[in-house]
């Protein structure tokens, strides 16, 4: 699901894709996937917190 979204992200409207403690964003896809150091609830030491239990999509407005 990750790498379908990732790939398909211009026509889904995904600005970013946090998964597996990692990013993704379209406005720095040519870093790849690069390590996700926080925000909100983010705690990397925790299944949920880390994002390695779910998915966490962000799409831009309008999309």
């Amino acid at each position: 699901m990750t790498n379908w979204m990732k790939t398909h992200a211009e026509v889904l409207g995904v600005d970013y894709l946090i998964w597996q403690g990692r990013i993704w964003s379209a406005a720095r896809n040519a870093e790849g996937w690069r390590p996700y150091n926080g925000g909100g609830m983010h705690d990397p030491g925790d299944i949920t917190g880390g994002h390695y239990d779910h998915l966490h999509v962000t799409v831009r407005t309008g999309s």
